[in-house]
């Protein structure tokens, strides 16, 4: 973490706050949380911010602003695209207004990257920008730069929402009502068929600009069908949207095999009648033998 990202669709990551809690099952498997209770426990930005249990640790719903990550990207000179708090949701219900506006207010500050946010409480992004953020933040950076020069919504700041499957595709109807100069979509982890006919046709004359699609990771990872994939990528070739495949995550469709090395021995792998279990870094990034590396023209 930090001003190198593994993440295949940013450049660095960002993490200000720490912490968050379970709302859905995308968050069931969540590598943040798995991180931030394993390897970075003993870390003072993480330490008590999960609960162990049967499955892993979990997520306590307790934040944390870090002070000293919060001026991170005005040091980074160097354009780049920017996940904001990966480890985190800007917008989790439990974080004050003031927490945000000084998020906000740094990105404001940075016209030379692209910040990449992505939120699982849309409801909540939609009412912070509907509301008088924009005055707060303004007086904020008068306070500490002696001007402010802001334009709504900032050009620089993508915002996104996170959807693992149908029931949860109202998040998109938050985020289109949510001025941003990009809006979003993160399909990660896939658990289900989405359909984004509505959102990518446009609501309003406002219409999604970029669609992520990846399956899940880690030791207990949920397999994403084939079919789910190949029907997201086909909407957004359908809408003229950009569209970007991640990962298959940890188990490979049987499908997809026809498409790797015919020398790769799979010996060994748990599998399924639909999947072989391979882990990410085999399953790979092509779909349908082909790389999805679409952006959003910004």
């Amino acid at each position: 973490m930090g001003d190198k990202s593994a993440i295949e669709w940013t450049e660095a990551s960002w993490n200000p706050i720490g912490g968050c809690s379970v709302i859905s099952p995308g968050c069931q498997r969540c590598y943040a949380m798995r991180l931030a209770g394993g390897r970075l426990r003993s870390s003072p930005k993480y330490r008590g911010l999960t609960e162990p249990s049967k499955v892993g640790p979990v997520w306590n719903g307790d934040m944390r602003l870090w002070e000293k990550a919060l001026d991170q990207p005005l040091r980074w000179k160097k354009p780049r695209r920017i996940f904001v708090n990966s480890m985190s949701d800007l917008f989790h219900e439990s974080l004050p207004d003031e927490w945000i506006d000084r998020i906000v207010a740094v990105m404001s500050r940075c016209p030379q990257h692209q910040f990449q946010v992505l939120t699982k409480r849309s409801a909540r992004m939609r009412d912070y920008y509907d509301g008088d953020a924009l005055n707060r933040i303004i007086a904020r950076l008068v306070d500490e730069t002696g001007e402010a020069r802001l334009t709504s919504p900032l050009p620089n700041v993508h915002l996104g929402v996170s959807v693992e499957d149908q029931e949860r595709v109202g998040r998109i109807r938050e985020l289109l009502a949510t001025a941003a100069a990009v809006r979003w979509v993160s399909l990660e982890p896939l658990l289900g068929p989405v359909d984004l006919a509505v959102p990518l046709g446009g609501v309003g004359g406002v219409r999604l600009d970029w669609v992520v699609l990846g399956g899940e990771s880690g030791p207990h990872a949920r397999p994403m069908d084939s079919a789910w994939a190949r029907s997201v990528r086909d909407q957004c070739r359908a809408a003229g949207a950009p569209f970007f495949f991640k990962q298959w995550g940890e188990w490979l469709p049987r499908d997809q095999l026809g498409w790797r090395d015919p020398t790769e021995r799979y010996d060994g792998c748990e599998y399924t009648a639909s999947h072989v279990r391979v882990g990410k870094k085999a399953a790979g990034r092509l779909l349908d033998g082909v790389t999805w590396d679409e952006y959003p023209t910004v």
